[in-house]
């Protein structure tokens, strides 16, 4: 088999993206109350750097 991977750059706005999408999943599917806890708080990191790279994004777009 010859699949072809993508291999995002783990900084960039698609992988936090992705990361965020994932997490939000795995958080909705775990049944234990320390597992929730410590994915909520890795979801929590990953969707405030996206905030900040979506937000930088905006500000180059419109200098």
């Amino acid at each position: 088999m010859n699949e072809l991977v993508k291999v995002l750059d783990p900084n960039s706005i698609e992988a936090y993206r992705t990361r965020v999408q994932f997490l939000a999943g795995e958080l909705k599917a775990a049944k234990n109350q320390v597992a929730r806890v410590n994915i909520a708080l890795m979801l929590a990191d990953a969707a405030t750097t996206l905030a900040r790279l979506e937000h930088d994004e905006l500000q180059n777009q419109n200098s």
